[in-house]
């Protein structure tokens, strides 16, 4: 006998397991129906996800909570997303995020489609709840991802928690010591080292890191052009004020399209004219590909040389 559909309310469910059914007034044939229909989806086995959220990484980093053994915690990107930060590189926006937890050293480590979990040192200290989730703390979180992601992402996430006020870098100079001898510090200390809460988008951060590993001078932040009113008329990403040179990210959503192009062109000029700055714009090609041209570029404007001849990421 076929099972009605039953309707599903306005705001979709929150992630649950068959165990909460009852206080979702749902049968168990009644899940199964929603299953097969694909209004309901299961990215982690015994963890259901309403599919009109399923694409949220944070209902799917709270989903996997659910199916964590006793004194396990959500970790590592997915932690990074509980606390407010999107933690997906290039070219994920479109792929679900990887379900990650650790286990304390010593605990049987789950195995669970979806999830993907490891043995680690998970002192108390370390965790804490969102929203009914044991998740790692966003000085542990900060720490993992500089440790594990690729350098260009480990900067950008920790560069967007010291913005949101999550991390302080002095803290984590001190707390990334927990880990001394162990795989990946010494790029971690650098990192952290790197951080700066005034980078405001993923790509500044990315940029930032290919200038500071060639070995340039640390550029300021934000820099302010401003008139002989003092009122501000542009503001530059990064740059060095003494010799008035700077370079700027141009991500795709605000500097793509023909009329965007036109104001950039008309902006440096102005810059160029006005008040003699050098400001040449930069977009993600150019600085996830694998060319030095950026850095011979940046080395040419302020008549240093690389220290590198290879990209190190």
């Amino acid at each position: 006998m076929a099972v009605l559909l039953p309707e599903l309310p306005a705001e979709p469910l929150l992630p649950f397991r068959r165990r909460d059914l009852p206080g979702l007034c749902l049968s168990r044939h009644e899940l199964d129906a929603l299953l097969a229909a694909r209004l309901v989806v299961e990215p982690v086995r015994g963890v259901y996800l309403d599919a009109r959220v399923a694409g949220d990484p944070l209902h799917r980093a709270v989903g996997a909570g659910l199916a964590l053994p006793p004194g396990a915690a959500v970790a590592r990107r997915a932690a990074a997303w509980i606390h407010g930060i999107d933690a997906r590189g290039p070219g994920e926006l479109d792929v679900p995020l990887p379900m990650e937890c650790v286990v304390r050293a010593g605990t049987t480590v789950p195995r669970r489609a979806g999830l993907v979990a490891w043995e680690a040192w998970l002192p108390e200290h370390d965790v804490t709840t969102v929203l009914g989730v044991p998740v790692t703390t966003p000085d542990r979180t900060a720490c993992d991802l500089a440790r594990y992601l690729r350098p260009f992402m480990g900067l950008g996430c920790l560069d967007a928690m010291a913005r949101d006020g999550l991390v302080d870098p002095e803290v984590l100079a001190v707390r990334i010591e927990d880990w001394r001898g162990e795989r990946n510090v010494a790029l971690a200390r650098r990192l952290i080292g790197w951080c700066d809460p005034g980078s405001e988008s993923q790509g500044e951060s990315w940029t930032r890191l290919r200038v500071l590993d060639a070995g340039f001078p640390r550029p300021t932040l934000q820099i302010w052009i401003r008139d002989a009113d003092g009122t501000g008329l542009y503001r530059l990403d990064m740059g060095w004020e003494k010799v008035r040179k700077a370079i700027e990210y141009d991500g795709v959503e605000f500097h793509s399209r023909p009329e965007h192009v036109a104001r950039d062109v008309a902006r440096r000029e102005d810059l160029a004219r006005r008040f003699a700055w050098d400001a040449p714009g930069v977009v993600a090609a150019e600085v996830l590909g694998p060319s030095m041209a950026l850095e011979w570029g940046v080395g040419e404007m302020l008549g240093l040389e690389p220290r590198i001849r290879r990209r190190l990421w």
